[in-house]
């Protein structure tokens, strides 16, 4: 298994229904796999998290294929909460504004790509993006310590993001 580098965010989760709820919806539900990785934050100690990873048992599981074919099953792919484009560009935006010093050039291939494929399609961008309502404003701030009391929680909006018009499969991402 090849190992490489991810930059982003670890969430806390909190109470009892978190972990089995996530299993459901990523595991059962999803096609994934839960495995412990060692997270890095910028300043701090290095702490356990949960990571979800897709493996080749995965229905959508598309290895090694290129960007194009990964391309052409975004634009493919919507459901009730949402298309994947929409996640696709928002995860790119999200990187470019909060990780400006990493470049990731295979998620910045797959959205040109993408935008490609939207525009030879003529497809209206303004409306695979949707309204934003339900998204979550992301404030980056200094890392606090994996023990310290998380800020008090707002309640939030069960759904399941971006989901596929494949006929009985569904791909499970969470809305950050």
């Amino acid at each position: 298994m090849a190992y490489g580098q991810v930059h982003g965010v670890a969430f806390a989760i909190s109470g009892e229904a978190a972990i089995p709820y996530l299993s459901k919806r990523e595991c059962e539900l999803g096609g994934y796999i839960s495995q412990f990785t060692t997270f890095f934050p910028v300043s701090g100690e290095p702490f356990k998290v949960l990571a979800y990873v897709a493996t080749p048992k995965n229905p959508l599981w598309m290895g090694d294929a290129d960007d194009k074919a990964i391309a052409q099953q975004i634009i493919d792919c919507s459901g009730p909460s949402g298309h994947n484009v929409e996640y696709l560009v928002r995860l790119a935006n999200f990187m470019r504004e909060h990780f400006s010093e990493h470049h990731d050039s295979h998620l910045f291939n797959l959205e040109q790509e993408v935008l490609a494929l939207v525009e030879r399609n003529q497809m209206c961008l303004r409306t695979l993006m949707g309204s934003g309502e339900g998204c979550v404003t992301f404030i980056k701030r200094d890392s606090p310590s994996p023990t310290s009391n998380p800020p008090e929680e707002q309640e939030r909006i069960e759904s399941f993001e971006h989901t596929t018009r494949i006929q009985g499969k569904t791909l499970r991402c969470l809305n950050i």
